[in-house]
């Protein structure tokens, strides 16, 4: 399951952030490296943003969820109310990591899932994305939660997603190996 960012999120939030790097295959984790005061404060701005409060200029309100599986956060996942043109380009405006310790158990796939179901609750009704060419996992968790890829260039690979219908499939269960 997926649970949102709260401010009150504590010490295995933060260590699941120092596992994820810095920039984990095009993923942004600004909170890599923070001390755990800065760590509580980034909970604070990222709780404004999620209300659509003091976003910086060229920012889109975004969420910010964590996977958690039995009881534990192993994943961690964005989401914003639409593609920006910067985000077009860069990642798009759904975007996960997991952490290294739990890669390759199929919690990608399981976040991505979630993080779709959650952009439909929310009325968003277009999905972008993208997968770096040297990350096929990602690759391959796109096109099993219905991803369709729309182009492609040397770094990588470029996926819209429909929601606008009124059924989401949930493809999750779909392949346990990512």
């Amino acid at each position: 399951m997926i649970r949102e960012l709260s401010i009150n999120d504590g010490i295995e939030v933060y260590d699941l952030l120092q596992r994820i790097g810095p920039d984990e295959n095009a993923f942004q984790n600004h909170v890599n490296g923070m001390t755990y005061s800065d760590y509580q404060k980034w909970l604070i701005i990222q709780h404004q943003w999620s209300l659509g409060e003091n976003l910086p200029e060229g920012y889109v309100k975004q969420w910010t969820y964590w996977l958690i599986v039995n009881n534990k956060p192993i994943g961690y996942g964005k989401l914003r109310e639409r593609a920006t043109e910067q985000s077009r380009l860069f990642g798009g405006n759904i975007g996960f990591a997991i952490d290294p310790l739990e890669r390759g158990k199929g919690y990608g796939n399981q976040l991505f899932s979630e993080l779709l179901r959650e952009a439909k609750l929310k009325g968003i009704k277009e999905v972008f994305s993208t997968a770096e060419k040297y990350n096929y996992p990602s690759y391959k968790v796109h096109l099993l939660n219905g991803g369709k890829l729309v182009s492609e260039d040397e770094k990588r690979w470029y996926f819209e997603f429909d929601l606008s219908g009124d059924r989401f499939t949930d493809h999750s269960g779909t392949e346990d190996a990512l």
